[in-house]
C-alpha cells in the first residue's frame, strides 16, 4: 500500500483566498478597500467577473495574484495567475471547447483553474457530467463563503469526482461582494515562501486545507496509518472537536470526538482516498485534501 500525502515536506502555513470581487464588476467596494478587508491575509486574488483587474496601490498583502471569474449565464469558472492575452478574443459562452480553451491558456501561463460554486442551484452551478467532461482544471469549491448549506457547501460533488478517478482539490473561498461576506473561507497553504510561484506550486501539489477558523498543525503518515495533527493551544485543547474521516463514494470511515488533539486513521488499501472534516466546538471547521491510497 502507498499513501500519497501531499503535506510532506517543510514550508510555512500561509492564508488566502483567490475568489473575490471589486466595483470594477459587481462588488460594491474599489479596490483598496477590498484590500483592507483583507488586512493580515498572507495572499489575495482579484477575480472580477469577466475582466482581469490590475492590482495597484497600497494594497499591505505581500501576495497578489491576477485572476478572472468566467461568467456564463450556466456555470462560472474561477482562474487563477491567467495571462492578459486571455482576453484576446474572450469569450465567456459556456461551451466544453471554450472553457477548455480557457483552461488550457492559463494552465500555460503557470495558473489554474477552479470550478467554483457548483451546487448554486438557482443560477450558475455545474452539472456532475460537465464537470467529467472538462480537463486539467485542478479543483472546485467545496465551500464558498457565502456559506448557505443550501447551495453553497458542494463536498458531494467533490466525492463524486474523487471516485470517478478525477484528482482534484477542494477550495475556500469568499465569493466577496459585501461587507460581511469577508474572511468567511480560506485557503492555508504549506509554501516555502510567501511568493506567487511558491503559492502556485503548493497548490498544484495539493498542499493546502480550507479553513472557516479552524486547522491543522501537520498532515503525516505513519506506516499505513494517517495522522492528524489539529491545531492546539491552552484554549483550542479544551474544547470539544468533532472529526470525520471520508473515503470513497464520500463513505464514512471514522468518526471520532472530545477534546482530542490528534486524529489517526489505519488505511486499509481500499479506500481510494482519505480526506478530513474536523469541526470545532461552535462550528469552525477544516477540511483535508484527500490523500490517495495505492
Amino acid at each position: 500500500m502507498k499513501i500519497l500525502n501531499p503535506y510532506e515536506g517543510a514550508g510555512t502555513w500561509l492564508k488566502g483566498s483567490f475568489h473575490n470581487h471589486t466595483n470594477n464588476s459587481d462588488g460594491w467596494f474599489p479596490l483598496e478597500t477590498v484590500y483592507n478587508m483583507y488586512g493580515g491575509y498572507d495572499f489575495l486574488g482579484i477575480s472580477d467577473h469577466d475582466k482581469i483587474t490590475k492590482h495597484e496601490g497600497d494594497a499591505r498583502i505581500r501576495t497578489l495574484f491576477d485572476a478572472i471569474e468566467v461568467s456564463s449565464p450556466q456555470t462560472h469558472m474561477l482562474l487563477v495567475h491567467p495571462p492578459l492575452s486571455l482576453l484576446d478574443g474572450y469569450s465567456n459562452a459556456f461551451t466544453i471547447d471554450n472553457y477548455q480553451r480557457l483552461t488550457d491558456i492559463t494552465v500555460q501561463n503557470g495558473g489554474f483553474a477552479v470550478l467554483v460554486h457548483p451546487n448554486r442551484f438557482f443560477s450558475n452551478y455545474w452539472l456532475l457530467e460537465d464537470m467529467l467532461r472538462l480537463e486539467r482544471y485542478i479543483g472546485i469549491e467545496v465551500f464558498n463563503g457565502d456559506g448557505n448549506p443550501e447551495y453553497d457547501i458542494a463536498f458531494d460533488k467533490w466525492d463524486a469526482l474523487l471516485t470517478a478517478g478525477r484528482r482534484v482539490w477542494g477550495f475556500g473561498n469568499d465569493d466577496s461582494h459585501v461587507y460581511g461576506q469577508e474572511k468567511r473561507a480560506w485557503n492555508v497553504v504549506l509554501a516555502e515562501s510567501n511568493t506567487r510561484e511558491a503559492i502556485l506550486e503548493a497548490i498544484k501539489l495539493g498542499r493546502f486545507y480550507v479553513s472557516t477558523g479552524y486547522g491543522f498543525d501537520a498532515i503525516r503518515t505513519e506506516g499505513n496509518a494517517i495522522v492528524y495533527e489539529l491545531r492546539s493551544n491552552e484554549l483550542l485543547d479544551k474544547m470539544y472537536k468533532y472529526a470525520t474521516v471520508f473515503g470513497r463514494d464520500g463513505k464514512v470511515l471514522q468518526e471520532t470526538t472530545g477534546r482530542i488533539k490528534q486524529v489517526r486513521y489505519a488505511c486499509k488499501g481500499d479506500e481510494g482516498y482519505v480526506r478530513l472534516a474536523v469541526y470545532l466546538e461552535g462550528g469552525y471547521a477544516a477540511f483535508s485534501q484527500p490523500l490517495f491510497i495505492e
